[in-house]
């Protein structure tokens, strides 16, 4: 999603990694950063979003930039939530969009994204535990009293076998999907090669799809008339 955005966009597209312990952004995108979230945090003092840019790693395939998570889990615990939530303000002074991606679980660091954020991506596969996590994590957000209408469903693996339709999730999370995601081998292999799937299989569905959720952020239509 940052790869297209970063494609689509006129302004700089951020992403950061906010899965603190096993963060695999950098892995995902071939990178080796030499700063990462705990450097930009220790220096939020009289930081501003220039000092925070050059912190970053560019994905110069698509121009991205990246603040990738701390090399150690240990580093974790130095990165509060109102820390986490200073830096993305300082970032969102200079970006397009900033993205954050977030590890499955209610932490302080979590909640506070959580709570600043525009809009709340939630991706869910096709078997049972899984459903039955985001919906437990669909109840917690509306105990928090998260607006709904901040929240967008994407169905990773919609079209697998499994039994178990996109019907009968829907109706289980009482909520309607989005995006739906197809399942296909050139997953693995873009991650294998550290590529990101959009650029490393334009054509599939899983590159279209990606494509359809990035339209809720810039249009297609609209990146095209810019460049033109």
């Amino acid at each position: 999603l940052g790869v297209v955005l970063a494609q689509r966009s006129e302004r700089p597209e951020v992403l950061i990694d906010g899965h603190l312990q096993f963060g695999d952004v950098a892995v995902m995108l071939k990178l080796q950063p030499r700063h990462t979230v705990v450097d930009a945090v220790t220096q939020l003092d009289g930081a501003d979003g220039q000092l925070l840019r050059q912190l970053m790693t560019v994905h110069e395939p698509s121009g991205l930039l990246v603040l990738p998570a701390p090399v150690e889990p240990t580093f974790a615990d130095q990165v509060s939530g109102a820390q986490m939530a200073k830096l993305v303000e300082l970032v969102r002074s200079f970006a397009g969009h900033v993205i954050v991606d977030l590890p499955a679980i209610f932490n302080e660091v979590v909640l506070s994204i959580i709570e600043m954020s525009d809009d709340i991506i939630l991706v869910a596969g096709l078997d049972i535990p899984n459903i039955k996590n985001v919906k437990i994590g669909l109840q917690t957000l509306r105990l928090l009293n998260t607006p709904m209408e901040k929240l967008l469903l994407v169905l990773n693996r919609a079209n697998s076998k499994v039994k178990l339709d996109v019907g009968e999730v829907e109706r289980t999370l009482q909520v309607k999907a989005d995006v739906l995601i197809p399942s296909d081998i050139c997953v693995p292999q873009a991650v294998n090669k550290g590529e990101p799937v959009v650029m490393h299989a334009p054509k599939s569905g899983v590159s279209r799809a990606i494509q359809q959720l990035a339209d809720q952020f810039i249009p297609a239509d609209v990146a095209a008339r810019r460049r033109r």
